[in-house]
């Protein structure tokens, strides 16, 4: 048989082992609850993980979508204006283009009617050193030019001046003109010493040659000066001078600029040496004279005008003041009138503010008195 203390020590041996099992049963049952939770949460946070993964995909595919979409838009807006800008641009330029392709084929058809004018003054060209060429026709030309100056002056009129003029000592002189008295008939002869002043600044010709020319050139004009003034200058028939007409303003400018002695010696004969340019100068001199003269000759004419004229006026003052007059007699009436009229018009107003009522009242009070 056991002992107390055996038996003790065994019950208590089994309690202790039955503690140690009820212990490791909980702790066991504590780690199996403890790891199904844990499994649970991590299963729950693996769902979690999933879901939000799943929603962040989603949301990254959305706005992936949404970024490409706008882009798409903005792409698509971006290529439109771009397409709206590059056929505006076409369409301007086209236009530019057309305007100037048509600008092109107004200046060509300009280029050639001017090409054709160049065309034509080149045969003009031609024909005038044709003409200037020759002396004959040279001579033709300075009359042609002189009478046109002459008629663009005094126009077809005979009286002021006359063509191929016969003096009496049997000499035709191309132009004279009729100036008033004391003047007469001027003499106008047309010369063209042409030749020696082209062959003056011929590059061709050596400086000893162009020397000659001038001396040649000289020659001429002192020749032509002596023609005229022995020629057509004549007493009581004509003036005591005469022009020498020079058809060119550059032989003209070659004599007064080159040739002083020529000029001075073209002042004893008494013949003047004219361009186109002066000799329009000396016909309006001319002209003066003849608009003085009659202006002269008309003066008693224009005094009893002006005498008439006075009388007029004369007349047209005592009429005016007699109607100023009558003006001031009737801006008086007026005024007279106008003062009734205001008087009417305040009394009219003094009605329509009740006045004449109270006026009324005033009378009848008054009377109640008496």
């Amino acid at each position: 048989m056991l002992s107390d203390n055996q038996a003790l020590l065994i019950i208590l041996g089994l309690l202790f082992a039955l503690v140690i099992v009820v212990v490791v049963f909980v702790v066991n049952s504590s780690r199996n609850k403890m790891l199904q939770t844990t499994q649970q949460q991590i299963h729950d946070l693996h769902l979690d993980i999933t879901k939000e993964m799943s929603d962040f995909q989603l949301n990254i595919t959305n706005a992936i979508k949404n970024d490409i979409n706008s882009y798409n838009e903005y792409t698509v807006n971006r290529m439109s204006n771009i397409e709206t800008n590059v056929n505006e641009n076409l369409r301007v330029n086209m236009e530019k283009t057309n305007q100037a392709f048509s600008d092109v084929l107004v200046q060509m058809a300009r280029l050639q009617e001017n090409q054709q004018n160049l065309t034509e003054l080149s045969k003009d060209i031609t024909s005038l050193q044709n003409i200037l060429t020759d002396k004959k026709t040279r001579g033709m030309f300075g009359e042609v030019e002189l009478y046109s100056i002459l008629e663009n002056s005094f126009g077809v009129n005979d009286e002021r001046f006359h063509k191929q003029y016969k003096l009496s000592n049997g000499n035709i002189v191309d132009a004279v003109i009729v100036a008033p008295k004391p003047l007469g008939l001027i003499p106008v002869d047309s010369k063209f010493p042409l030749e020696n002043y082209n062959r003056m600044y011929n590059q061709d010709y050596n400086k000893q040659q162009q020397e000659i020319a001038r001396k040649h050139f000289k020659n001429d004009c002192i020749k032509h000066i002596k023609d005229i003034a022995t020629k057509y200058v004549t007493a009581e028939e004509t003036s005591e001078f005469a022009y020498m007409f020079i058809p060119a303003e550059a032989v003209f400018a070659e004599l007064y600029g080159h040739y002083p002695d020529v000029i001075e010696y073209s002042y004893k004969c008494h013949v003047y040496i004219v361009s186109p340019t002066t000799l329009m100068a000396y016909i309006t001199a001319i002209k003066a004279i003849y608009l003085g003269q009659a202006r002269n000759e008309k003066v008693g004419e224009m005094q009893q005008e002006l005498k008439k004229l006075a009388n007029e006026f004369n007349r047209f003052s005592e009429r005016w003041n007699t109607i100023a007059r009558d003006f001031e007699k009737t801006a008086g009436d007026v005024q007279s009138f106008d003062i009734t009229a205001k008087k009417i018009v305040n009394q009219f107003k003094k009605i329509d503010n009740v006045e004449l009522e109270e006026a009324e009242e005033v009378v009848a009070h008054e009377e109640s008195d008496q």
